[in-house]
This record gives structure tokens, sequence and C-alpha cells, in this order.
């Protein structure tokens, strides 16, 4: 009973936060191991006494110098998550992903370098037709173009800083397979007819359409030959099926998923000069079939469209944002840049833009900034659509 409660007298000694009361007590404590039967008692206390005494000691001579947040690491991005089936549960994680937690070291670099150091996508998928989504946090980027761009077209101006609300993009472009899956149940049926790309321009061929577009396609392929009214049917039967918003995406939101937070016109850092190793555009291959094509020079080994995935995916994890097919978005077409194109559109909206470029173009039409244009029901063999799924808040 003695030995016990001598020893609680200097574990007591020991937590006191006098440095001189420690000091004391170490010798005292030593000299007892060498008799009392609780050694074993003060061996096993030891380790936790000598942080806790180094731990006071420091803060007692300086509490300055503790490690500040800007010292802690940043998680880099996970790019390839496992596909979840959607629920209530995986909702309410999703839409907690945010840029930046407020308790994250703020370091110097610029915003978009940061958005792209501690993006973590997550994937959501809704049923097994339904094409994966990657939730992708609020944020801004600047829209459009620099005066000094290569390629760069009028209607890319005004730059103009945009803030985008959280919301997940279609991991990859809906596919011949998702598009058939659409068409069996619902009962829509894309109108027959195709623009296909020749030496000397766009033909209409009446007898083409999405099943063949004039070449040979799997189901894995980016469906084509649909027009902007069948991309909307596609959107509205996913949502009734799913019961989530699913639309075209807004212009802002496309660019701010292809830029993946950053200011180039590529995402990738080798640029231009690596074009066919990320993306699937006019290149040697084609030229095989279509001599006379302007095209890149290189080979990335595919003359038409390739499956979706097929190339390396940007830095949020969304494959083909670049090149295989262009994408319809929601927004009318404006030969200026808009601040808020819901409110300024016209009430005729004359064309819908297109973004991204396809496999019959060069490396203007693949830039993150280009805006295509086409009628809502134009149908070509290089023009599909990818989604975006609304995130409740």
């Amino acid at each position: 009973m003695i030995l016990n409660s001598s020893i609680m007298f200097f574990f007591m000694q020991m937590d006191q936060p006098s440095t001189y009361k420690r000091r004391l007590c170490w010798p005292l404590l030593l000299s007892m191991c060498m008799w009392l039967s609780g050694c074993q008692q003060i061996a096993d206390r030891l380790p936790q006494l000598v942080n806790a005494s180094s731990k006071a000691t420091a803060i007692d001579a300086a509490p300055e110098s503790l490690a500040s947040p800007s010292e802690l690491a940043i998680p880099s991005p996970v790019l390839d998550q496992e596909v979840l089936p959607v629920n209530e549960a995986a909702l309410t994680e999703a839409s907690t992903v945010r840029p930046l937690k407020a308790d994250m070291p703020k370091l110097g670099h610029s915003t978009a370098m940061v958005e792209m150091q501690t993006i973590m996508p997550r994937m959501l998928q809704d049923c097994i037709t339904c094409p994966g989504v990657v939730v992708l946090p609020a944020g801004h980027l600047t829209m459009g173009s620099a005066a000094d761009e290569a390629g760069r077209d009028e209607d890319e101006s005004p730059q103009m800083r945009v803030a985008v609300a959280a919301f997940a993009m279609s991991k990859t472009e809906v596919t011949r397979g998702q598009w058939l899956a659409f068409e069996r149940e619902s009962g829509h049926r894309a109108a027959s007819g195709c623009l296909i790309r020749r030496e000397d321009g766009y033909e209409n061929q009446m007898h083409l359409g999405w099943r063949y577009p004039g070449f040979a396609q799997s189901d894995d392929h980016p469906v084509v030959c649909v027009s902007w009214n069948d991309a909307q049917a596609y959107g509205e039967w996913l949502s009734r099926k799913t019961g989530h918003t699913y639309r075209l995406p807004k212009e802002s939101e496309w660019e701010y998923a292809a830029r993946a937070g950053t200011p180039t016109p590529f995402p990738w850092p080798e640029g231009v000069s690596q074009l066919c190793a990320y993306a699937n555009g006019a290149d040697a291959a084609l030229k095989r079939h279509q001599p006379r094509l302007s095209v890149l020079d290189c080979n990335d080994g595919y003359p038409y469209t390739a499956s979706v995935g097929s190339f390396m995916p940007n830095p949020w994890g969304l494959y083909d944002m670049h090149g295989n097919v262009m994408e319809w978005v929601q927004d009318c077409w404006s030969p200026r840049l808009l601040s808020n194109p819901v409110k300024q559109a016209p009430l005729n909206c004359h064309s819908r833009v297109m973004r991204g470029g396809g496999w019959d173009l060069t490396a203007q039409y693949l830039r993150s900034a280009y805006r295509g244009k086409a009628a809502q029901a134009n149908q070509g063999s290089a023009t599909g659509f990818r989604l975006v799924r609304e995130i409740r808040e």
C-alpha cells in the first residue's frame, strides 16, 4: 500500500506543469526503480513521461517554435476512385467536397495550381447503364483566351473571372451502348441523316446515323450523329430514371472541367507538341483515309472515333475533354462571351455552343477556350455529348 502510494505521488509530481518539480523527481524516481517492486509500473509509464516532459519543456521555453500550418503537407489528387453505386450516404459524402478546407495551409501558388493539387475527385453512378460522373468542387476560372493565344477566335473574349458551383461531370462522353439502352427504354429515336467530314467539306448523308456514322464503332465508342435536342431528351430520361437532375453542361462548367485548374490552351504540361498523346484529333491516321485534309504532324492511332478513355485523363480525372467528338453544351452561341448567358441570350437561339473539338479537327479547335457552334438539330459524325449531374448542397 505504501509502495503504490509512493509511486502515485511521483507520477502526480511528474505531471505537474512546473519544470523544477519534474527535474527534482527524475533522480528519485530512477533510484526507486532499483529496489521497488513497482519498477515495472514506472517502466511502463516512462515513455509517456519522457514525451510529456519534452513537450512541456519546449512549451515553457519557446511557445512560438511550434510548427506553423504552412509546414503541413498538401495531399495529391486521387484520380481513379472506385465507382460507387449512388445512395444517400454516397450523396452526403460527395456533396461535402470543397476545393480547399478552412484549415488547409495557404501556399504561394496561383489559385489554379492550388485547386489542381487539392481536388480529390469522387465517382458516382446512379445505375448500371448510367454514365459515371466525377464530382467537382466549387471554384473559379478565367474563362476565354488571352489575346496572344495561338489560334484564338474573337468569340473567346473578353476573358472573365467566373464562379462555378459544385457539380458532377460525366467521366467520359456518352457511349453508343448507353445511348442504345436509352432508346430501348424510352422509345426516343434519333432522326436519320448525319454530316460527315470530306476533304472538301461536310456532306449530309441521309442513310447514316448513330448506328452507322460512316465508320465502324463498338458500344464503348462515343455516340455520334445525335443532335442537341437528342442530348436534351437523354438528360431528361436519366433525370426521370434516377431522381437526380441530369443536363447538358453550361459553357462555364465545361471549360472549368476541361481546364482542370490550368490557364493554358491544353491542361497537360507539354502543350500542343504532345497533342496526339493526349487527344484524338485529325492526324496521320486520318490522312491515310483522306489525304487532302490538313492534319496534325503526329499519329494518335485512330482515324475516326476511339473508345472512350483511350487517352490519358486530365488532372481532374475526366477523359476526352479534348478531341474524339465535339460536345454539345447548354448555352446559345454568342459572338462574345457573356457574363450571364442565361439572362442575356436571344429569345431565338439560332446556334448552340459545341466544345472540345473532335477526331476531324486540328489543334486550333481542340483548345480549352474554343467555341464551336451549330444549329441544335445538327447531327454530325464528330458530334456527341456528355452530361452534368447536379449536386445537392
